[in-house]
């Protein structure tokens, strides 16, 4: 038994009040003898004994009296976890919050979950009034308290689990200020959830919840167990080889989010909602596991894919990942000229020129336009990918700041170097652009020089998982290694605060292909020159496959890199210009129509579900229907629902508080219920003093008293 006011306790002090008034006021008897007295004398000691009987119950009964008030004024409780205390018997303002994130799909909890709603709704008492609040929804299905309980039951049956990973927090806080403007004596919040920690966004965030909470977990005595689960947890795409093969691969990665291994996991991908590839992985407990596939695409139209998991789990939300194939346009490069030549084999673009676009044939993977350093300032940067500095002696200062305006906007930038380039002035004008400073030019050998076999350098192994040279994994990718090397250019440290990667060594171990991430673009810095004056890099089989990826992989085409990835439940912003003029209109994956107005250019709404949402701009329909496709996105689902670990339950504890600012920790425990018993010991004082009251009466009054009673109750009865 505890006391909320345990001070009271000092009032059993005033227990000891009767015993000594009776002490005081207690005279001894003066002995005087008197024979004639004597029968009186023995009459006096038999009334005496019953006397002394009655007075020492009526010290009793008023010791027991005070002793008791003071344990009431001290407010007893225990804590039990049956029963209804006092103030669950007064009226109560219930706030229901429904977890409905797409966890809530696994196997039968949302089934649970609607059969727990429904009982925790017949709890209710007639004066009760509730609402209802869920973690998905931005909007709570109702957001008003009422004690029509049908309503109640309507607003429950209404809610669905959605493909969203929901916040608990803010349903909390959504219930906290519904409950804030009840007048009802009692409040509760009353979470009913799958006992996961998906909803859960952030745990370090700082709630003053006022009012106590029960989470209701649908899941029972299995609260703490990890339940299994299967994830596709990322997707890539990439097209493999020149644009007329074809061939793409696709990229899938899964994880096992449970603590069993799993073996022959059926996976497979759709291409248009065709089946065109499928396998078997095995994905150990708390590990991923990868599988690339290979397709080949006819045509340059986007196409919708999908990688699913087939049967492998009984939560099935995540074991699709939809995306969008964008077959790459032709990439606007801007080559700059710093050796230019009027013989064509040595112009130090010549080979570079030739490489990009191979094959009259080829419909082309680059659009080139060539300029001299003095013709950039011509050039509007905005129009082009890439731009490919060609052993540029210098840049101005305006020039540097065009160029690395256009890195930051996300453009791509590739600087090769030559006998023209000006190490100084590269690292003043270009510094926040080159992965690592210049220091000049380092000769092996003269091309003509009968000792170069011994002195030069070749090409050392690439980084295989890289994108540029994952091709050289291939067979015939080794030729890279035979590239002799005459010259290149020395590179100093880089500084603390700059981050570049190196992707290519000579086999000297000195750097040859560096990247550096500025912006939202990327810089590829390549030590030897592009043409045949420090390598006979350009007369290597390597040499076309490489320039070709490396310009595809700082435009961002052909691979899914440049995608945007969008969650269901995150709004979506679409540009879209002048492309749409009156409305634009998506197609949701369930065939529903979508009407926007553009408000400044720009078109916002939220994907509901996973899939493709189609954009049409302006009519969807007949001859006049325009699909834009650079604007049609794929939607999945936020993957960090997908865990179905644990809940937290004492995270609730750090986020209640109550209205004086105190920790309100237990009071929305379901295991313990605080019994109030002072109102039994103020009755047990009632009792105590009308005992008092009796007793202390004259015998006569009470006879009086007696006759009385009898007497109307024979009148009542004659009447």
């Amino acid at each position: 038994m505890s006391f909320l006011q345990p001070l009271f306790l000092a009032g059993l002090l005033a227990a000891s009040l009767p015993l000594i008034i009776h002490l005081i006021n207690r005279r001894k008897a003066v002995r005087r003898p008197f024979p004639a007295l004597k029968l009186l004398k023995e009459s006096n000691e038999r009334i005496a004994r019953s006397v002394k009987v009655r007075q020492w119950l009526l010290l009793a009964l008023r010791v027991l009296a005070i002793a008791v008030l003071a344990l009431a004024l001290a407010k007893p409780y225990f804590l039990s976890s049956q029963g209804i205390t006092a103030e669950e018997r007064m009226p109560t303002a219930v706030v229901f919050v429904v977890e409905n994130g797409f966890a809530m799909s696994h196997d039968n909890w949302w089934d649970l979950s609607e059969r727990e709603t429904r009982r925790q709704l017949s709890n209710l008492r007639p004066w009760d009034e509730a609402a209802v609040v869920t973690t998905s929804d931005s909007t709570p299905p109702l957001a008003r308290l009422t004690s029509d309980h049908s309503e109640v039951r309507r607003s429950l049956s209404d809610v669905q689990w959605r493909y969203e990973t929901g916040d608990l927090a803010d349903a909390l806080t959504s219930a906290s200020d519904i409950l804030a403007g009840s007048q009802l004596p009692n409040h509760r919040i009353v979470v009913i959830g799958s006992g996961t920690d998906s909803p859960t966004i952030d745990r370090r965030r700082e709630l003053n919840l006022s009012h106590p909470v029960d989470y209701v977990s649908i899941r029972g005595g299995d609260d703490e167990a990890v339940t299994d689960n299967l994830a596709i947890v990322a997707v890539d795409y990439q097209q493999d080889g020149p644009a007329r093969q074809g061939q793409w691969r696709v990229d899938a990665v899964v994880e096992n989010l449970g603590l069993t291994d799993r073996s022959d996991v059926r996976i497979q991908l759709r291409i248009d909602d065709q089946v065109v590839a499928g396998t078997t992985i095995d994905v150990p407990a708390g590990q991923t596991a990868s599988h690339s596939f290979s397709h080949r695409l006819d045509g340059s139209e986007m196409v919708p894919g999908l990688v699913e998991l087939v049967d492998a789990d009984e939560l099935e939300a995540d074991n699709q990942w939809h995306f969008l194939i964008r077959p790459r346009q032709r990439i606007r490069a801007l080559l700059i000229n710093g050796s230019p030549s009027t013989s064509p084999h040595n112009d130090e673009l010549f080979f570079l020129t030739r490489a990009l676009s191979p094959d009259s044939r080829d419909d082309g993977n680059v659009t080139t336009s060539v300029t001299t350093i003095e013709g950039l300032n011509r050039r509007e940067l905005e129009d082009f990918d890439v731009v490919v500095m060609a052993n540029v002696d210098r840049v101005s200062t305006e020039q540097a700041s065009q160029i690395h305006r256009f890195v930051e906007d996300g453009g791509g930038l590739f600087i090769t170097m030559g006998d023209q380039v000006q190490p100084e002035s590269y690292n003043n004008q270009l510094a926040d652009l080159l992965p690592r400073p210049l220091r000049g030019m380092k000769q092996l050998a003269e091309r003509n020089d009968p000792d170069a076999p011994v002195k030069i350098t070749r090409m050392g192994h690439p980084q295989r998982q890289h994108p540029i040279f994952q091709v050289f994994g291939l067979p015939g990718g080794s030729s890279i290694q035979s590239v002799l090397v005459y010259s290149y250019m020395l590179l100093d440290p880089a500084p603390s605060d700059r981050e570049s990667r190196l992707i290519l060594s000579y086999q000297d171990n000195a750097p040859a292909l560096l990247e550096r991430q500025v912006g939202q673009g990327r810089v590829l810095l390549f030590t030897s020159s592009i043409d045949r004056d420090w390598t006979n890099f350009p007369m290597r089989s390597a040499y076309l496959p490489m320039v070709n990826r490396s310009l595809l992989y700082l435009a961002r085409r052909a691979t899914s890199q440049a995608d945007d990835l969008h969650n269901v439940g995150d709004p979506v912003r679409l540009d879209v210009g002048d492309l749409v003029r009156r409305r634009a209109i998506i197609h949701d994956p369930d065939g529903r129509r979508r009407i926007l107005e553009p408000v400044d250019g720009e078109v916002t709404f939220t994907p509901e579900r996973p899939g493709i949402y189609r954009f049409f701009a302006d009519e969807d329909e007949g001859s006049t229907a325009r699909t834009v496709d650079s604007l049609t996105i794929a939607a999945n689902v936020d993957r960090s629902g997908s865990a179905l670990t644990a809940f937290p339950h004492a995270i609730l504890d750090t986020w209640q508080y109550g209205e004086d600012g105190e920790p309100t920790v237990g009071r929305g425990s379901q295991d313990e219920r605080r019994v109030n018993l002072w109102s039994y010991f103020l009755f047990i004082v009632t009792l105590a003093l009308l005992a008092e009251t009796i007793l202390g009466s004259r015998r006569s009054v009470l006879v009086r008293t007696m006759e009385r009673l009898t007497f109307w109750n024979r009148s009542d009865a004659d009447a």
